[in-house]
């Protein structure tokens, strides 16, 4: 009995962290529900969703081959750089950690639901800048004068 075979998924449970697995070199036969391993899942519990079709290797228990573990699927050629850890999402967007610096390229948008403590220099460029309700690039006082010059006070 082989105990690593290659197959697709054919159906996934995504609450449960399970997929079915259709072995197609060996008359279609279809796994029982298989538990997905991820990457330290017990201390920060990370998640992926598989697709129907995908191509995941599957190790399954000697003398029980309905039961097992999908263990990943093939890497797929990359353009990352030696000591590069990125992750491409399937609309492009991607995060990227080399050499001290985290990149987050998303498509859209950047949402981030905590107080936010910046250490170090910031640089802000884009068309909108917003603090709250406020754009920032068009916000007036009125009596106050742009720039370097003075509206009034000590001199």
């Amino acid at each position: 009995m082989d105990l690593i075979k290659q197959g697709e998924i054919n159906s996934i449970d995504v609450k449960n962290g399970k997929a079915r697995v259709i072995f197609l070199d060996r008359d279609n036969k279809v796994s029982d529900w298989l538990n997905i391993l991820v990457p330290f899942s017990d201390s920060h519990s990370d998640s992926y969703n598989l697709a129907v079709g995908q191509s995941v290797l599957v190790l399954s228990l000697p003398d029980m081959p309905e039961v097992g573990y999908i263990l990943g699927c093939p890497m797929r050629a990359s353009e990352i750089k030696e000591g590069e850890v990125k992750r491409t999402f399937s609309d492009g967007g991607f995060y990227s950690y080399s050499n001290g610096t985290l990149t987050l390229n998303p498509v859209s948008e950047v949402v981030i639901n905590a107080n936010t403590t910046v250490n170090g220099n910031l640089t802000v460029s884009g068309t909108t800048i917003t603090g709250g309700s406020i754009n920032l690039n068009t916000h007036k006082h009125d009596g106050v004068t742009a720039g370097g010059d003075k509206t009034g006070g000590p001199e």
